[in-house]
């Protein structure tokens, strides 16, 4: 009597069987396993808040953003990655610089950092990381950044394929509001929300709705 063959796992069954980690798990720290399973088709990386290291480290220590950029950013299994998605984990400038200064992460398509306490430094790493030169999809909502973060994002020299941008609830100010209005930078997107970020006058919401450097938005957002 035949026995059927044993089917072959897929990635996702791979690295979450608690055991096998796609044949790596001998090389890893239980803390390193926690972040290969944030891991999705090889090239999504996806931790989406802090407590998927609650056992393993101390989220509340001031350090806790450092020392998960730097695992991060020396975790040889996501050189694939190209979506990164890293919210709620009160990642500040430093942990950021670390991550973009990474030897094993390539080009990043997809940037979602909502959540965290990027600040406007933290702002202005974003804008000056060739690693986000790819980036068509940028969220930075939630991160206390203000006009000078605003303007270092609309002057950036890499952030130039981003098509769909969302401020969500940080303090841009009109001031911020003018930068983008301004910007070469966005000339490309198609998606604008800025909403929560104390844009108040008629004159600044005009100047982003016809802007002719926002030539190609289709929805903008701002209230």
């Amino acid at each position: 009597m035949s026995t059927q063959p044993k089917k072959a796992k897929n990635w996702e069954e791979l690295i979450n069987d608690g055991e096998n980690y796609a044949g790596r798990g001998a090389e890893f720290t239980p803390v390193q396993k926690a972040l290969f399973e944030c891991i999705r088709d090889k090239v999504v990386l996806k931790v989406q808040d802090h407590f998927v290291f609650t056992k393993l480290m101390d989220t509340e220590d001031p350090g806790y953003p450092v020392e998960l950029a730097k695992l991060i950013a020396g975790f040889e299994p996501l050189d694939k990655v190209t979506s990164l998605i890293i919210t709620h984990n009160k990642m500040n400038a430093e942990a950021i610089r670390l991550i973009t200064e990474s030897r094993v992460l390539g080009k990043i398509e997809y940037l979602h950092l909502g959540s965290n306490a990027l600040g406007d430094d933290g702002a202005r790493v974003v804008a000056e990381a060739p690693m986000f030169s790819e980036v068509h999809t940028l969220n930075l909502e939630c991160n206390g950044i203000g006009p000078e973060g605003a303007k270092a994002l609309a002057a950036s020299p890499h952030l130039t394929k981003v098509t769909s941008l969302s401020l969500v609830d940080n303090r841009v100010g009109e001031e911020g509001a003018y930068a983008f209005a301004d910007s070469d930078t966005f000339s490309n997107l198609t998606y604008l929300h800025l909403g929560g970020n104390r844009i108040k006058s008629d004159e600044a919401k005009k100047a982003l709705r016809e802007s002719p450097k926002l030539s190609k938005i289709e929805k903008l957002k701002v209230f």
